[in-house]
């Protein structure tokens, strides 16, 4: 048994449901007469709460509020068509100007990245940059998507 009284939370707990209360604090309640009529009172009091009428609107909240937070579809949603056509007119040009400057590419590789390009052929460090091209641009279309999406959620307009 605690001398000490417990906390009005401790007590309101109890009331509420008292399972779950710790068992020297249902020990204390029961044996205190000033703790069993708080408890008592805290009954009294939330059975009163809960008889009151619950407070209603005279008029449709949700008929204010919704016009407001609807957004158009058509505001919604990204065309992102453009971004993909000039993505591949980028790759195609940086591959067509890579055709054509085969040798100057291949020397570029060469004299920087010799450790890189001595043991592989023209056609394997070319699909090695058309691969690393291709990944930067959809990772960098992500990226505007990712963005658009932030800006979208801060658009409250």
């Amino acid at each position: 048994m605690i001398h000490n009284h417990p906390a009005d939370a401790d007590i309101q707990q109890f009331v509420l449901d008292n399972t779950v209360c710790e068992k020297h604090i249902t020990a204390h309640i029961d044996s205190c007469e000033q703790c069993m009529a708080k408890a008592e009172n805290y009954k009294l009091l939330f059975s009163e709460i809960e008889k009151q009428p619950k407070p209603v609107f005279d008029f449709d909240v949700s008929a204010l509020v919704l016009p407001q937070l609807t957004v158009t579809e058509q505001a919604r949603t990204r065309n992102y068509f453009p971004a993909y056509i000039l993505s591949c007119c980028f790759l195609g040009v940086i591959g067509i100007a890579g055709y054509f400057y085969k040798v100057e590419l291949n020397n570029f590789f060469k004299k920087y990245f010799l450790h890189i390009s001595s043991g592989l052929s023209k056609t394997v460090l070319y699909m090695l940059l058309s691969a690393a091209l291709l990944i930067l641009i959809f990772q960098s279309i992500e990226m505007i998507k990712k963005y658009q999406r932030k800006i979208d959620d801060l658009n409250f307009y």
